[in-house]
């Protein structure tokens, strides 16, 4: 029988906004543990109203919000006020963890930086995601998913010649970056556990983490003095029997990588003896061979020769796929201020040893104030003097 999941128990205070951190701790609550947003009392977060239709926006329970802030609850809180920062510090000694992903030198001028946390909690694991790091000339740059994109060179190798540079249709960037923060924090927390206590600082800057999964074609640059180009849909293994073509119906994804399924390709397209033929000569055939059929048909029987290949889908056609219902990512969660449900991604780790949370409805701003405050040990008294001190907004 499954059994509590791994972070049962562990608390995690959110300062973060808008993507990648959020995205960190939303995998953290996916492993169990109990994640608290604290917001700023005017709602400035963006992501709350981006996505969805007009009345999820109004709501502040926009799609890229819902996407991954089910379970958590929400604080609205003003750290720029003393009473508020005082507030967060008294929350902070009760938490495992503290993320944040302000601009460097931020959390230290508002008083909830790594030394201020680990007076009142010594063993903390505070994450900081940052666009750059905290030290280097462009520590202090402000920096999206769309410019990091820009800067670390992966732009400069998506697109084609035609094109031009191009950005991945979604924020990446930020997600890598929030996978890593995530796996960091996992391993400092393992750490605590081991006995190897005190406080623990992790830096996660988001350009390193773009450039550490482009670590072949740095390598590839500093032994051969060439950088990879805009090859569109060229395959990263440069076979000629791979790429993207038009068939009868839809676009063909094809990524013949070794000599073996290259021959089974072009057994399969009744062309036996493409294998060794010019670059041009295999394109070519390629591209008029797999007219003959739509992409669906070409997937079953590609498949079937074991050829890995694959009819290109919109994301809306692979939501709908079986593939998806069988492999139970995407879950139900209920949208109680709105009289409706949403599917959201749940962990994509399949495993029987720990039950998945499943998911409850993502915080309204603000929306356990009140109720995560009297769990730390607040007086109502002293709630009531921190809204008249404009800390709750």
């Amino acid at each position: 029988m499954a059994g509590a999941p791994p972070l049962d128990g562990i608390r995690v205070l959110d300062l973060s906004h808008v993507l990648a951190g959020p995205f960190a701790t939303y995998q953290l609550a996916l492993l169990g543990a109990e994640v608290t947003r604290i917001e700023h009392p005017d709602g400035t977060d963006f992501v709350r109203r981006h996505g969805g239709t007009e009345a999820m926006k109004a709501a502040g329970l926009g799609a890229s919000f819902l996407s991954q802030n089910a379970g958590k609850r929400s604080v609205a809180l003003d750290l720029k006020t003393a009473a508020g920062r005082d507030a967060c510090l008294r929350l902070a000694a009760g938490a495992d963890v503290v993320m944040e992903n302000f601009r460097p030198g931020v959390v230290d001028r508002l008083g909830v930086g790594f030394e201020a946390v680990r007076a009142v909690r010594p063993d903390i694991v505070y994450c900081s995601l940052t666009g750059y790091g905290q030290d280097g000339p462009l520590a202090g740059a402000p920096a999206y998913d769309h410019i990091l994109q820009g800067i670390s060179g992966m732009m400069a190798m998506t697109g084609t010649a035609e094109s031009g540079p191009l950005r991945v249709g979604f924020p990446i960037v930020d997600y890598i970056a929030g996978q890593q923060a995530a796996l960091g924090i996992l391993a400092a927390l393992h750490r605590r556990r081991a006995g190897q206590g005190g406080a623990q600082y992790l830096g996660v800057p988001m350009l390193d983490s773009l450039v550490a999964m482009m670590a072949a074609y740095a390598v590839h640059w500093q032994t051969t003095g060439t950088l990879r180009g805009l090859e569109g849909n060229r395959a990263f293994s440069d076979s000629p029997f791979s790429g993207v073509f038009d068939t009868a119906d839809g676009q063909l994804v094809i990524t013949a990588n070794t000599a073996p399924q290259a021959r089974r390709l072009s057994e399969a397209l009744g062309l036996p003896d493409l294998p060794g033929a010019p670059e041009a000569e295999i394109a070519a055939a390629l591209r008029a061979a797999f007219q003959a059929r739509d992409a669906a048909a070409w997937e079953a029987r590609l498949a079937a020769v074991h050829v890995p290949a694959a009819k290109l889908r919109t994301l809306a056609e692979i939501l709908a796929h079986p593939q998806m219902r069988a492999g139970g990512l995407m879950r139900s969660m209920p949208v109680p201020e709105l009289g409706m449900e949403v599917a959201v991604p749940g962990s994509p780790v399949q495993t029987d040893a720990w039950e998945t949370p499943a998911p409850a409805p993502a915080p309204t701003l603000g929306r356990d104030t009140e109720a995560v405050l009297l769990e730390a040990g607040f007086s109502a008294a002293e709630i009531a003097a921190l809204r008249a001190e404009g800390a709750l907004g």
